[in-house]
This record gives structure tokens, sequence and C-alpha cells, in this order.
């Protein structure tokens, strides 16, 4: 069972989406199209309602399932009839984190967790929050890689730098066989004429080198309307760029592990 996390600590970049259709077309595209866990870990719930998931108020979420309070069976939801489920998430998380992080088991929650479900997946996709420490402490003691989405923009490479700088190097003592998957460009437009994010882009390159992937996410208006309507791109709309660019993304990803 691989397990990748989606990171970046600045919010509107992409990582629900990206965590949404990476794990989609994982399931979707690959060889025997394998079964695929989609963790929501964002106490805002974003990537829960882009499924079209509406969660009874006492329903149990992902804080249920880390605290031992619900087996995965009981928490989570098959996405129509496919082989993706969905851990779900509510506001009520940040009401777990006392006990979360009291917790003997604490930064790896998450791992024990589903060690007991490796045989149910194939692939687990961990849709982290923008700035919820110990929440990502989890998401990256549990990941084998992280991947971390590039919005062509200063402050999202300065989250970037001061992330791997600072931040995802510490959890390599806790978690030695993580690593840095790659960085991807999200919401670009490499037809505009848009100087300052291509400098940017060719700067993120340089720095990263094989770690900057080829693939990007091109703007595509197709993917917001596809959560609107709470389904992953590929159902929503097969053709459309944002449908192709998350496929061959996901395809490097693959190649790459």
């Amino acid at each position: 069972m691989g397990t990748i996390a989606i990171i970046n600590n600045k919010g509107g970049v992409g990582k629900t989406t990206s965590a949404q259709n990476i794990g989609a077309a994982i399931a979707t595209f690959t060889e025997g199209k394998k079964r695929v866990l989609v963790i929501d870990l964002d106490p805002q719930g974003n990537l829960t309602e882009s499924f079209g998931i509406e969660l009874p108020e006492d329903a149990p979420t992902v804080g249920s399932f880390i605290l031992r309070k619900a087996t995965l069976e009981q928490t989570v939801f098959t996405y129509k009839e496919s082989n993706i489920d969905i851990l779900p998430a509510a506001d009520r998380l940040f009401d777990d984190e006392d006990e979360i992080k009291a917790s003997s088991k604490f930064p790896f929650n998450i791992k024990q967790a589903l060690a007991e479900s490796q045989q149910k997946y194939d692939f687990v996709v961990i849709d982290c929050p923008p700035s919820t420490r110990f929440l990502i402490h989890m998401a990256l003691a549990a990941c084998d890689r992280y991947y971390i989405p590039l919005q062509a923009a200063y402050l999202s490479y300065g989250g970037l730098a001061k992330f791997i700088t600072n931040y995802a190097n510490k959890i390599v003592s806790l978690n030695p066989s993580m690593r840095l998957g790659g960085v991807f460009a999200t919401r670009f437009n490499p037809k505009a004429n848009k100087r300052f994010s291509r400098e940017l882009i060719e700067y993120a390159k340089h720095q990263l080198g094989d770690r900057f992937l080829d693939s990007y996410i091109r703007e595509n208006g197709d993917l917001d309307k596809a959560q609107a309507k709470g389904q992953h791109i590929f159902d929503y709309n097969a053709h459309s760029n944002g449908a192709l660019d998350y496929h061959q993304l996901t395809k490097e990803i693959i190649t790459k592990q």
C-alpha cells in the first residue's frame, strides 16, 4: 500500500483539487483499477464536499478513526459505485486535537490505524490542511512520498521553500523512508503573457531539479464545476484540460514512485 500526501502550508494552491483528482486517476487508469482511499485531513472538509458527501451531524469522521472510536468501515464513504473510498472530515476535528496529541501513538496515529487496512487499499492519498501543524505531522509520519502543488505566485513559492527547509526535513527523523516525491505547478497558463509566473516556475525548476515534475495543471474552470457537482474531473468532463492534466500528472507520479 503506497501512501502519498498533498501538502503546502499556503492555502488556495490546489491541494484539495489535486488530492481528489490524483486519487481518482489512480483508481481509474492504473492497471487493474487500484483501490484507493482518499483521506480528508482538513477540518474545513472541502475534499469531503468535493465528492458530494453530506455528513450527518453524528457521523464518525477521520478524527473518530484516528482515535479508534470508529472503524474504517464505519467511517468511509464510497464514491458512487467506484473503487474510491473517502475518509471524511468536519470542523469537529479541531475538537479532537488535544486528545490526538496526548495519545501515546502521536504522530503515528494515522500510520498505525492504516496498518490494519493494508490489504484493502492499493493507494492512500491524504489531503492536508494548510496550517494545522499536528495534522500535517501525522500525514508526513504516515506517507511514503509527499507532493507539493505550486501556484505560480510569489507567496506560493515562499511557502514551498519554507516548508521544505524548515518543516518536512524535521519529520525525516520520525519517518526516514519519507521523501519529497515532487513539486508541480497548478493554475498555470503557459500561453498567457505572465512573465513573472514563468520566471518563478523556471526558478523553482532550477532550485529543485528533477523534483520539479514535468506535468502541470492548467487553469481550467471545469475543475471547480466538477467539485460543485460533487464529482471528480474524470466523471464531470473526461475530455477537459483538467482531466488531461491530472491524468498526465498521475502517470508521472506513479512512474517515479
